[in-house]
């Protein structure tokens, strides 16, 4: 295995890799205290923080490829007992999510130890992943049926339909010792533009083996606070070998701030404010990250 410039760093990292000889791409997800913070934070029952998990991983491990600042989303609605899942990435690796739920639904599906599926929880609806620029650049959507056993399948699915790019991926959320831990790993098959009728079928062979391999991964495996990622790395793919590049950092951090409030508010009507308004003063709670704002309206200008 080789390493290019590899800097140290353990746990919540996103660590991108590549399978040179294979023509393979991808990515691994390792996270501890930030998903567990940001699961606590709400204090969600296990099902929707299983969910919401999931959510985050694929938002870092699609964000991981942003080559630009940006912000990276991915938000589910569906009319299931969670009726939304939101998880973002702020480049370079900012995390946040959050997600709405009906306990009288969840209870019932709870109580009849009803399979934990998309299907079943977030029922019948929509998975979109935005890619945000800025406002100098042209914001990107993608959207796909909630159908599969998890958010990863949803993420497949709108790989295979809409991008048209071989990829596989492979996300778990669990708790370890009290604590929750998340990881994924994706892998996609590179295009080769100059290949021959013979090195096709070759490039074929090399992803149908490297889906093979990706594919013995276990959740515990991908949620274990032992097994380091170029460990896991190294035993999915040593045959093939791994070139490991710089991995990125994550935190639990949200992108709200008063200024961000203060903002928003100033597209509002006078009378709007007014009315949002008790005493003179607007609060504004953030529902990624609890954080309360007041803002009097009188310093809205």
């Amino acid at each position: 295995m080789a390493h290019d410039g590899q800097k140290i760093i353990t746990d919540d990292l996103i660590q991108p890799f590549q399978m040179a000889k294979a023509g393979v791409r991808g990515r691994i997800v390792r996270m501890g205290n930030v998903v567990d913070s940001i699961l606590k934070r709400h204090g969600y029952p296990d099902e929707v923080a299983k969910f919401l998990g999931e959510g985050i991983v694929l938002a870092a491990m699609l964000g991981g490829a942003l080559k630009f600042d940006g912000i990276f989303t991915v938000q589910t609605k569906g009319d299931g007992a969670i009726s939304m899942v939101a998880a973002d990435m702020t480049t370079p690796g900012n995390m946040r999510g959050y997600a709405s739920f009906e306990q009288e639904k969840l209870d019932l599906l709870t109580s009849g130890n009803t399979p934990m599926n998309v299907e079943n929880y977030l029922g019948k609806g929509y998975a979109a992943f935005t890619i945000d620029a800025g406002e100098e650049h042209k914001r990107y959507q993608g959207i796909v049926d909630l159908e599969g056993e998890n958010l990863a399948d949803c993420m497949e699915n709108y790989f295979d339909k809409s991008e048209q790019i071989d990829t596989l991926l492979r996300v778990a959320v669990e708790k370890v010792d009290g604590n929750w831990r998340a990881g994924g790993l994706m892998i996609q098959r590179l295009p080769d533009e100059n290949a021959t009728e013979f090195n096709q079928d070759r490039e074929e062979e090399n992803w149908r083996n490297a889906q093979a391999l990706a594919g013995t991964i276990t959740p515990e495996e991908l949620t274990s606070p032992i097994l380091k990622s170029a460990e896991l790395l190294y035993k999915l793919f040593h045959e093939d070998g791994v070139w490991l590049y710089d991995p990125l950092q994550l935190v639990d951090q949200c992108s709200c701030s008063a200024e961000r409030v203060m903002n928003t508010l100033k597209t509002f009507a006078g009378e709007d404010l007014e009315d949002m308004a008790d005493d003179g003063v607007i609060t504004a709670d953030c529902q990624f990250c609890s954080s309360k704002y007041e803002i009097r309206v009188e310093d809205i200008s």
